[in-house]
């Protein structure tokens, strides 16, 4: 009798595409990276050339992440949800409207500003995929906003825009 054979549907094909193709991205991208010509001067020895190695690093572990958890467990068959539609089709909703909020985000960055647009952009989606969780979200999208804008602003003296809230 021969082992049973595992059946990949087509959401897990495309899971597993997914976690092949970020994984040899972040190699492609990593490489890319380490061949970005460094400046050489200043008392940082660092410097932001590291950031886009880190970014590819970032990648690949989410890329391993992936595929790890799909080696680990097998997905069950999905059934429809209460409301009776299938979960493929909400995911997919879902995905439009965040694709649309990150839109939003993006053209809203420079006029409002990068404190104000972030924690405006961070906090519905934290309140939607974290629910209930009034003032944990709200620390966070706030918390997130200012230690990315304290780092970026005061330690690499990278300028964001100030947008509405310039005085």
């Amino acid at each position: 009798m021969s082992p049973p054979r595992l059946r990949l549907g087509g959401r897990e094909i495309a899971d597993w595409c997914l976690a092949l193709c970020a994984v040899a991205g972040s190699v492609a991208y990593i490489h890319a990276a380490v061949q970005l010509p460094s400046r050489s001067g200043g008392s940082d020895p660092v410097g932001p050339a590291a950031f886009p190695e880190l970014i590819g690093i970032g990648l690949m572990g989410a890329g391993l992440l992936l595929a790890y958890e799909l080696w680990r467990k097998r997905k069950a068959k999905t059934a429809p949800d209460g409301n009776g539609a299938q979960p493929a089709a909400r995911h997919l909703g879902l995905l439009c409207a965040m694709v649309a909020w990150t839109a939003l985000y993006y053209f809203a960055f420079e006029p409002v500003g990068y404190l104000l647009a972030t924690v405006v952009y961070l906090f519905p989606m934290l309140a939607y995929f974290n629910a209930g969780r009034w003032r944990t979200n709200a620390a966070v999208a706030v918390g997130f906003a200012l230690v990315v804008y304290c780092v970026f602003v005061k330690l690499l003296y990278v300028p964001l825009p100030a947008g509405i809230l310039s005085f």
